[in-house]
């Protein structure tokens, strides 16, 4: 039978949990306990599966309270979250059914009266459970380039303007430098989202907790491009492991949008992640100029799901059997037996 249990907040089994996201694809830096500590600190609760004496599988989730209503949803600051199960060597249709065993098994310990929102990481691509137990699902995109081995092939995988747009901005003087802190490029970001007309979903002390965090547990890197008069014409953040560097914030100024300087940025962010990381992840976007800008830089599109549930189905079908019991009541009522 399985047992699926809270995972106790003891150093072991933080590490057994950790464990775990190094060995599932579905694993990334979004996952890690010391991630969560630093983007949902007193919010989390990982549910794990044990076999024997590892971990199986596992799924965090972190819980908030939006317009006085309590839900399970994404922490700032993170793309992807969801369940996370071992590599299986079985059979297809095995692999299959334990992925419909497990993910059922997971489903039912979520709370009835807690509306749910997850974005799966892009490996994780059954939800037919989640479909079963009345979720909804929409695909998202994020752009991947998978393999940053060989620099050489990415840049040639990138479209002519792109290529273009770093050699220009090189000629027009503008460089590339490391930030002085993340503030430096929040400032950036900030100012882009309200000049676009966007809420600023992030507050700099969450960035700043986030970047020591990373400092500590794997790695970041604050990007500026400023030209000979020291005027900053982009901004980015990228945190990183030896799995994933994630592009993770940035912004420019609309005014000097055409000296090129987010392209010839972004380039030099994909130079360094290809010294640390296997993978380049833009977090992808789905407004259509950031899609566009993202596709010229080599990004493979890629989908994952968003999936949502607003009440369980053991909810809905409650409300429909009292519903039944007041349509009964009120006919009675309206035709009494004499």
């Amino acid at each position: 039978m399985m047992s699926i249990q809270e995972l106790d907040n003891t150093p072991e089994a933080r590490r057994a949990y950790d464990r775990l996201v190094d060995l599932s694809p579905a694993g990334s830096m979004y996952c890690r306990t010391w991630w969560l500590d630093a983007v949902a600190p007193s919010q989390y609760t990982i549910f794990t599966l044990q076999q024997g004496e590892n971990l199986q599988a596992a799924w965090p989730l972190v819980t908030q309270d939006i317009n006085g209503r309590r839900c399970i949803g994404m922490p700032p600051l993170t793309q992807k979250l969801g369940v996370l199960l071992t590599p299986s060597t079985a059979k297809y249709a095995e692999k299959l059914s334990q992925e419909h065993t497990i993910l059922e098994g997971f489903i039912r310990r979520l709370p009835a009266d807690t509306a749910i929102e997850q974005h799966l990481h892009e490996s994780l691509t059954n939800w037919l459970p989640f479909y079963w137990n009345g979720f909804q699902q929409t695909t998202r995109y994020t752009y991947l380039i998978p393999d940053l081995k060989n620099l050489d092939s990415v840049w040639k995988l990138m479209r002519t303007a792109a290529r273009t747009g770093v050699r220009n901005a090189s000629k027009r003087g503008v460089r590339v430098r490391e930030a002085r802190d993340v503030a430096e490029v929040f400032g950036m970001y900030a100012m882009t989202m309200k000049r676009q007309g966007m809420p600023v979903l992030q507050s700099l002390e969450q960035v700043e907790r986030l970047d020591e965090a990373c400092a500590k547990n794997a790695g970041r890197l604050a990007l500026i491009a400023e030209d000979a008069q020291g005027r900053v014409h982009a901004a980015a953040y990228m945190v990183y492991d030896a799995r994933c560097a994630f592009y993770l914030l940035g912004g420019a100024d609309p005014d000097l949008r055409n000296s090129g300087a987010q392209t010839i940025l972004l380039w030099e962010a994909i130079t360094f992640a290809s010294r640390t990381s296997e993978t380049f992840d833009f977090e992808g976007s789905m407004i259509q100029g950031v899609e566009a800008a993202l596709r010229d830089l080599g990004g493979i599109q890629t989908p994952y799901s968003r999936i949502w549930r607003e009440r369980s189905r053991r909810q809905s079908s409650n409300l429909r059997r009292l519903s039944g019991r007041v349509l009964r009541k009120l006919a009675r009522l309206a035709d009494p037996v004499e």
